[in-house]
């Protein structure tokens, strides 16, 4: 006897298609599709089999098409297709079922509902074509058979299985999506009729997925399979086209191909499969932008290739080119899209209209949600396979089919997918699209690394050369020869997503960290423009750095131990942020003409005096020995002395010169000499009062200007109130330390303008001040939100500030005792016109 049962819709009934299917699945319609009409055409008086276990009861089945009503039928005859019956016909069970298509073993055993409230007498199986035949069972292969209980078991099994689980939202929506691109399919024929092999056929091209026979016959609300002159036909049922026609749904279907440059019979390969081309980048993305200015900003990618012939000329195959979906993507006002479903598009990145958003991977099939050590996870993964295509894939390319076995290779481990939150290895790879690109579709999917990615990759490749190069700086020409020898291996430029060098380059040169000049053809490390404020205190840093190096053996030290030592030796940090720099080796490279990097035998690197600072560091030393408190130094002596201090011997032949006599020579400016019959005595020459004088008037005077006067105007000043001239070549040497010339204007330099401020805190109190009062005072005129950091002006320590304008003002005692003391030509007394306190703390 056929299965019959009653079923509880107050106990178990699921929600209707329409309200399951989310709209924006038929984004694929166009524009006045109306997609209220279509969910309440497929809704719960038209209910879909999909194949996966339904809520059904036989009142949902009819006798034939033209009884389709949406009122309620008691028990209907099941509708079976004519080709089904003429399969039949007067056979037997067993031999019309083998003609017979089937579908999943899961569609046809969870095709029934049972409740716990009503016994079954006898479990029995169904097919996927409902019919009242009896002997079901025996249409089974014998494949399922043996999976199942035995014949002898199911006739004394008494006891109902559990219900079987509602079918998901996700596989409803499917299919109702997919019968209805089936019926809007076969609304572009005449008679909506089409043979069954053109059909599945024009759907994968239309819509790049698969279309199985058997998803076919499980659409019998929509469609009618029949056999005509030995060819199987699939027509769109008159019912639901007449429901179509009634709701005025004028729908279609997004072309796959462009209409404009392509025939109606054109067919879309499925797997995608467009030419690596070779072409310059800039030609090549202004001719992009052209055709999706024709084609109104959005254009299928399947049918590019056509597209471009009709307009430029033919993108030929190159086997060392760029692939060109990967090549179009490079383009910055230029994506490629992808919709549910639908073949890829291209189009511009701010194209108005339907909104086709990229599904970065398919969360349906993730079985972990994504927390924070599934995304630690695939950031490792991602960085692996960034790793994997840069080193083993061909041009940083590498078939989907090939990267398990690829993955397993390169790390000896395998690839679960599962430790990610994932079941197929395509989603995994989606989920990171910021690092890989899927190119193509189908069988010959490519995977690749994004243009973002191969320019982070060449930028960082070109910056590690470029900082082992002494000017930081290399022709673009020599990158490949430079590219080789760094990293042992050879230089392709496919390799990094581009056809030509030029074009590579210049995608970069808009970078933060290099800069490009290709009219010079030379690319260089960025540096960004410092101060006047850190050049002048770059200048202090070279007389550290020398001081430092003059009393070590060979003046040289380990750059490792450059900081440590630095550190020892002035009682305070190096901060190379002081001078404008971040690295302490570009810091000591902007010093090429006072130290030199080398490297030891064994590679480690050495900074070293320059052979002319060598020589002024030994003038240094004779320097020091002479202002030793015992006085004076004969000739005869300064060998042993210098030996004794320095542990170094002092031969005068090692700066090219026969003797210490001419050695002391060089140094008339600092030493005096005075001859004796038997010896000659070398002591330290006294300063000029002249000069010393002469700078005080003209600090003195830039000061009652604001710190800074043009040349003449100063040289005017200086003439009428101290009756001193004073020359260009005077500021720039004998007054260097006290002023600067730039640009025919005099000012003061940054300690000195430290010296102007200190003067008007102290003028009114008598010119002398505590060292503690002073901090406060000085943080009190100038804002809270400001205290006196030395670096303002140029020097590391406030001590080191002081020493620098002992000229103006002086520190007397110690600790607690310490006083700030104005030099009496500084005093408020002094000024003409006083000026007032200025808050700001350097021009500079």
């Amino acid at each position: 006897m056929p299965f019959s049962m009653s079923y509880d819709f107050h106990l178990q009934q699921p929600k209707s298609i329409s309200a399951e299917m989310d709209p924006s699945v038929l984004w694929c319609l166009g524009p006045d599709f109306d997609k209220h009409t279509v969910l309440s055409l497929l809704g719960e008086n038209n209910p879909m089999d999909t194949g996966l276990m339904q809520p059904t009861t036989p009142t949902w089945w009819m006798s034939s098409p033209s009884q389709w009503n949406t009122s309620s039928m008691p028990d209907p005859s099941v509708y079976t297709p004519r080709s089904v019956m003429s399969e039949l016909g007067s056979q037997s069970p067993t031999s019309g079922a083998a003609k017979r298509p089937f579908s999943d073993v899961t569609n046809r055993t969870n095709s029934r509902q049972f409740t716990n409230t009503q016994p079954i007498n006898k479990l029995e199986f169904s097919t996927p074509v409902r019919s009242m035949t009896p002997d079901l069972y025996s249409r089974v292969p014998s494949s399922i058979k043996r999976s199942r209980i035995t014949p002898s078991l199911a006739s004394t099994y008494e006891t109902p299985p559990p219900p079987a689980p509602f079918p998901s939202t996700t596989s409803t929506t499917d299919s109702a999506e997919r019968a209805l691109e089936i019926a809007l399919l076969l609304k572009e024929h005449p008679d909506c009729t089409c043979v069954l092999v053109t059909l599945i056929q024009e759907y994968q091209s239309r819509f790049q997925k698969p279309l199985h026979v058997s998803e076919l016959y499980t659409m019998k609300h929509v469609i009618d399979i029949q056999d005509y002159g030995g060819n199987r036909v699939a027509r769109l049922l008159p019912a639901f086209r007449v429901r179509f026609d009634d709701n005025n749904m004028q729908g279609h279907l997004e072309q796959p191909y462009c209409i404009i440059h392509c025939p109606k019979n054109f067919i879309v390969n499925p797997d995608l499969d467009l030419p690596f081309v070779q072409i310059s980048f800039a030609t090549f993305a202004e001719n992009v932008r052209q055709l999706l200015t024709q084609h109104s900003g959005s254009m299928p990618l399947a049918s590019f290739p056509q597209c471009y012939i009709n307009s430029f000329e033919p993108l030929i195959d190159h086997n060392d080119g760029v692939p060109l979906e990967h090549y179009i993507s490079c383009i910055k006002d230029v994506q490629i899209v992808t919709g549910q479903g639908v073949i890829k598009k291209v189009q511009f990145s701010n194209t108005p209209g339907v909104s086709f958003m990229p599904t970065p991977f398919d969360t349906s099939n993730m079985h972990v949600e994504m927390c924070a050590e599934v995304q630690q996870r695939l950031q490792q993964f991602s960085r692996e396979v960034l790793d994997l295509l840069k080193n083993q894939g061909s041009h940083c390319r590498l078939p989907v089919s090939k990267f398990v076995s690829a993955y397993h290779q390169y790390f000896s481990r395998q690839c679960r997918v599962a430790d990610y939150g994932f079941s197929k290895i395509i989603d995994l790879l989606l989920a990171i699209p910021k690092s890989i690109q899927i190119l193509g579709d189908g069988n010959k999917r490519i995977m690749t690394i994004t243009h973002r990615c191969q320019m982070k990759r060449f930028t960082n490749d070109i910056i590690r050369i470029l900082k082992n190069k002494p000017q930081r700086s290399m022709s673009i020409s020599e990158i490949p020869i430079e590219y080789e020898m760094a990293y042992k291996k050879p230089f392709y430029v496919a390799d990094f997503g581009m056809c030509y060098l030029e074009d590579l380059v210049n995608e970069v040169k808009d970078n933060k960290e290099l800069v490009v000049e290709a009219d010079k053809d030379i690319i260089k490390l960025y540096r960004k423009e410092r101060t006047d404020l850190e050049i002048y205190a770059t200048r202090n840093f070279e007389k550290d750095v020398i001081d430092m190096l003059r009393i070590l053996p060979d003046f040289s030290i380990p750059f490792q131990k450059f900081i440590p030592s630095y550190h020892h030796h002035f009682g305070y940090q190096c901060k190379v942020q002081t001078y404008g720099f971040s690295r302490l080796i570009d810091l000591l490279e902007e010093l090429s003409h006072v130290v030199k990097i080398n490297e030891d035998k064994n590679g480690e690197k050495i900074v070293q005096l320059t052979p002319t600072m060598m020589a002024h560091a030994i003038l240094l030393n004779i320097e020091q020995l002479v202002r030793k408190p015992h006085g004076p130094i004969k000739l005869k002596d300064l060998q042993a002395q210098y030996l004794q201090v320095y542990r170094n011997e002092l031969n005068p032949e090692d700066f090219g010169v026969a003797s210490i006599e001419a050695l002391l020579l060089t140094m008339t400016d600092k030493l005096d000499f005075h001859y004796t019959e038997s010896d000659i005595t070398v002591a330290m020459k006294e300063p000029n009062p002249a000069t010393v004088q002469l700078a005080k008037n003209v600090v003195l005077t830039l000061m009652l200007s604001q710190c800074q006067l043009s040349f003449w105007q100063l040289k005017q000043d200086m003439l009428v109130r101290f009756k001193q001239d004073v020359t260009l070549n005077m500021c720039r040497n004998e007054l260097r330390d006290y002023v600067e010339v730039i640009d025919q204007t005099v000012r003061l330099t940054p300690p000195m303008f430290f010296a102007y401020n200190v003067v008007l805190l102290l003028s009114p109190c008598e010119g002398r001040m505590a060292y503690d009062d002073f901090i406060v005072e000085y943080q009190r005129r100038t804002g809270s939100t400001h205290l006196l950091y030395p670096t303002d002006y140029g020097f590391p320590t406030m001590p080191r500030l002081f020493d620098a304008i002992q000229l103006v003002a002086q520190v007397r005692g110690r600790r607690n005792f310490k006083m700030i003391m104005l030099n009496p030509e500084f005093r408020l007394g002094g000024y003409s016109q006083p000026t007032p306190f200025t808050p700001s703390m350097t021009p500079f």
